[in-house]
């Protein structure tokens, strides 16, 4: 009798230690999971951000670029050069004592 309550002790002693040995993987597992997870998803977005960081450079130095366009325009057109330029071409104007010729270039005949 004695040796089957021991036997029994034994037998709940491996089990609770299987048990708890079970239990403890379960939790390790999980947080190994979520790790795991969590840095799959921090370098997805690390690439995703480093593409979007490129885009933005090249827009910046594209904007840099056309903003120096635009303020050399601005110094030509400032200048009294650059106005009668401007008025001449775009406006069709002209000076003194000048005459203004526009030549407009007719599309060819269909039936022709």
């Amino acid at each position: 009798m004695e040796k089957s309550v021991k036997l029994k002790k034994q037998l709940r002693k491996t089990y609770r230690k299987r048990v708890y040995y079970l239990f403890l993987t379960l939790v390790l597992s999980l947080c190994m999971l979520q790790f795991l997870y969590g840095s799959l998803y921090n370098f997805t977005r690390y690439v995703v951000l480093n593409r979007q960081i490129d885009k933005l450079e090249v827009l910046n130095k594209e904007s840099i670029e056309k903003n120096k366009k635009l303020k050399n325009q601005l110094k030509v057109y400032s200048s009294n050069k650059g106005i009668e330029e401007l008025a001449r071409n775009n406006l069709k104007m002209v000076g003194k004592d000048e005459v203004l010729v526009l030549i407009k270039n007719n599309p060819a005949s269909k039936g022709n």
